[in-house]
């Protein structure tokens, strides 16, 4: 069976009634009324992994940030390139910083 019909099956499916989870396959019993993915798993895995799949947008999206995040994120960089000097870095495995000049 497809994943869509395995969804829509679920959602179909009257709670207390035996479903079959459309990302891992796992038998459940259905606890609510909107449920259609099983809690075998932590968190929501089963139902991110079936709408990453569904959704061909999302099957190639391995990163997802916020264009908020990606503007601090470059704010950030720009930052870094401005305010960096060499001459003030020491890393901390050299001999100066081992102690050992």
């Amino acid at each position: 069976m497809k994943l869509r019909d395995r969804y829509k099956l679920n959602k179909e499916t009257k709670v207390n009634e035996s479903c079959i989870c459309p990302s891992c396959n796992t038998e459940f019993i259905k606890t609510n009324y909107q449920q259609a993915f099983c809690k075998s798993k932590t968190g929501t895995k089963c139902k991110d992994k079936y709408w990453n799949t569904v959704i061909p947008e999302k099957r190639n999206n391995t990163t997802r940030i916020s264009p908020a995040n990606a503007r601090w994120m470059a704010r950030q960089k720009e930052y870094r390139e401005e305010n960096f000097n060499p001459d003030d870095y020491e890393h901390q495995f050299c001999s100066e910083a081992l102690g050992q000049s």
